[in-house]
């Protein structure tokens, strides 16, 4: 059985690990609108971190902004009348202007010979303020033959039996000075949650024609047209990739050009010498503008964006475009993390491999982005990385779990539980104690004189129960005193008890030692109290001698794969049985061999006795404690 669980659980792992690399597959491929937004979320914390990025100085924006409706007002107070407005500024004080006011600033910007102007505002209909209105906008149109485009907006229609797109196109005048290939349109689809933000090209190129229109050029696109450039990238592919925060490209206030002294001699005035310029308002009117990364932009801001992207050719895109293929290169790193740790089992290089191919993942993600303008799936195959993170994680634990148990289970039987939280702290030094290894110890023997006469007696008297509940009761007792002194009962033998100090771990060999001497004078006060009760319970007193000897042994798990047993082995431990023997002969009740006298001499008083025959070891000398310290204590 426990051969057959690390293959089930590697069967599991295996298991759980495809499932990872189908559902990163799917994901990949089929992107759940949840996925989206959330893979939105993360692409916008890469612009936000990647921060603003150089505009191209050939766009220039002319923004109807609030310090122009505001310097409209103030000559609209004047107190002198309305025939105190210079003729600039009349009507610019709010939106929307009249549209001989457009044609002022039209022709105060040819002045500056611009590359094109573009109106992101739709002049649909007839001005409100009558025919000479549109004639004067028409006219300074007229005047820059080629130069201008205009927005138009598809407008969606709902009627009785009728519902569809249709153009709401530049009033007839203005068309007709402009001409229609100078039209553009301004409509864009809304980036919603999950959804990227495209390009208006996309609108024009893509939307349409699956709502039954007929395709379009977008206002960027006209502007490059016009102005003899065209797009570097297929703008209907594309997502914007913004710049910055509003006011990032060259601006200046309508006002400003408006006014003709002030503009003759304006600083930026030739910034505009071959510029794509845009105009158009940059006031809220009541909105919020677009929220994007770098947070609320106007859409004049947009426009700019949009144009500038198609210029540079700079537009995000996301690669690769089939669900197919997208699954591909989610499923891959994760695929790859999951075959290779296959390889090896061990928690830390599994740990690695996934952190290492996280590592390149983002790394790719990042320079594909900031370098190629390039979204690659990122999140599947990182969530998908972590999870098997997470999984390899769990696995460990669970291995490492069971290892635990298994070891407690086996050293709970030898020694005490403080102890075996001490060596479960390192599992792996654990099992380097069950297969075997060479430790300084001291062995403790102590045997019971004249029990096997006991025994027979009793025996013959029909007393086993009361005999086997004595017997107990000492083996309890020494049991009790050899865990206080921090030694492991090794065995027991009959009614003989063999315990080991310094193993499975130690103190030091001198600690040990002392340890086990003062354990065996416990040993014998213990059973000099048992004594006492049982003269007063009618029972027959019992004597015990105790053999001790130091060196080191074998340490270790050893028998038959049906009967294991954690023992030490070594001539030590026939020594200190050996001295166990010579108690009965030798006039004392605790002997020890001369590695254990020299640990504890300098500590408790030792005597010698002598050299003394010792069976299947020839002579060797024999030590004991002093007699005051053999003084048993009244009970």
């Amino acid at each position: 059985m426990p051969q057959r669980l690390p293959q089930r659980r590697s069967v599991v792992l295996a298991v759980v690990s495809g499932l990872v690399v189908g559902v990163v597959a799917w994901i990949g491929a089929a992107s759940p609108r949840g996925v989206r937004v959330l893979e939105r979320g993360l692409e916008g914390q890469m612009v936000r971190l990647r921060g603003p990025r150089p505009v191209p100085q050939a766009v220039v924006l002319v923004a109807i902004d609030d310090s122009t409706l505001q310097q409209g007002a103030w000559f609209a107070d004047q107190t002198d009348g309305p025939h105190a407005i210079p003729s600039w500024a009349e009507g610019i004080n709010t939106l929307p202007w009249p549209r001989a006011r457009y044609g002022d600033l039209l022709d105060r910007l040819a002045e500056a010979s611009p590359a094109v102007v573009a109106f992101n505002l739709v002049f649909e209909g007839p001005s409100g303020r009558g025919e000479a209105d549109d004639a004067a906008l028409a006219g300074a149109i007229a005047r820059m033959p080629g130069k201008v485009a205009l927005a138009a907006e598809m407008m969606e229609i709902r009627d009785t039996g009728f519902s569809g797109l249709s153009l709401a196109p530049p009033a007839v005048p203005l068309l007709s000075a402009a001409g229609m290939e100078a039209v553009g349109i301004s409509n864009t689809l809304p980036a919603g949650q999950g959804e990227p933000f495209t390009h208006p090209e996309t609108y024009g190129q893509r939307v349409l024609p699956m709502s039954g229109a007929s395709a379009r050029a977008s206002l960027p696109r006209v502007i490059l047209e016009r102005s003899g450039r065209s797009s570097r990238q297929p703008d209907a592919d594309r997502q914007l990739n913004f710049y910055g925060p509003e006011g990032r490209f060259e601006r200046l206030s309508a006002w400003e050009v408006l006014d003709p002294a002030r503009w003759q001699n304006h600083p930026k005035r030739s910034l505009l010498r071959d510029a794509l310029v845009l105009v158009g308002p940059v006031v809220a009117q009541g909105g919020v503008g677009t929220v994007t990364p770098f947070g609320s932009l106007s859409g004049l801001e947009l426009l700019a964006t949009a144009t500038a992207n198609s210029l540079l050719g700079d537009g995000l895109h996301s690669w690769p475009v089939s669900p197919l293929n997208r699954g591909l290169v989610a499923v891959v790193p994760v695929l790859l993390v999951a075959c290779l740790a296959l390889l090896r089992g061990a928690l830390a290089w599994r740990l690695w491999l996934m952190g290492g191919v996280l590592a390149l993942q983002l790394a790719v993600a990042w320079v594909a982005f900031a370098q190629r303008n390039t979204w690659v799936p990122l999140l599947a195959p990182s969530a998908g990385l972590v999870l098997l993170g997470l999984l390899y994680g769990g696995d460990a634990y669970i291995a490492e779990e069971g290892e635990r148990r298994r070891l407690r289970r086996t050293f709970e039987r030898y020694v005490a539980p403080s102890v075996v939280a001490e060596i479960l702290s390192d599992p792996a030094a654990a099992e380097g104690i069950l297969r075997g290894r060479l430790l300084p110890v001291t062995v403790l023997f102590t045997d019971l004189k004249g029990f096997t006469q006991l025994t027979n007696q009793r025996s013959g008297t029909g007393e086993i129960e009361m005999h086997v509940r004595q017997l107990n009761r000492y083996l309890g007792e020494m049991v009790d005193v050899i865990t206080a002194h921090g030694g492991t009962v090794d065995k027991f033998i009959g009614d003989a008890v063999m315990a080991v100090f310094g193993s499975p771990i130690g103190r030091g060999t001198q600690p040990e030692a002392l340890a086990a001497v003062r354990c065996a004078l416990e040993m014998r006060r213990a059973l000099n109290r048992l004594n006492h009760e049982w003269t007063a319970e009618g029972l027959t007193p019992l004597d015990n001698g105790i053999g001790l000897a130091s060196g080191e042994v074998i340490v270790g798990q050893i028998g038959s794969p049906r009967r294991m047993e954690f023992t030490v082995i070594g001539d030590k431990v026939n020594l200190a049985s050996r001295m166990e023997g010579l108690t009965r002969t030798a006039g004392a009740p605790i002997l020890f061999d001369e590695s254990t006298a020299g640990l504890v001499g300098e500590v408790v008083p030792v005597r010698g006795l002598g050299e003394q025959n010792v069976k299947g070891m020839g002579t060797l000398p024999v030590f004991s404690l002093e007699e005051d310290l053999m003084q048993l204590p009244a009970a």
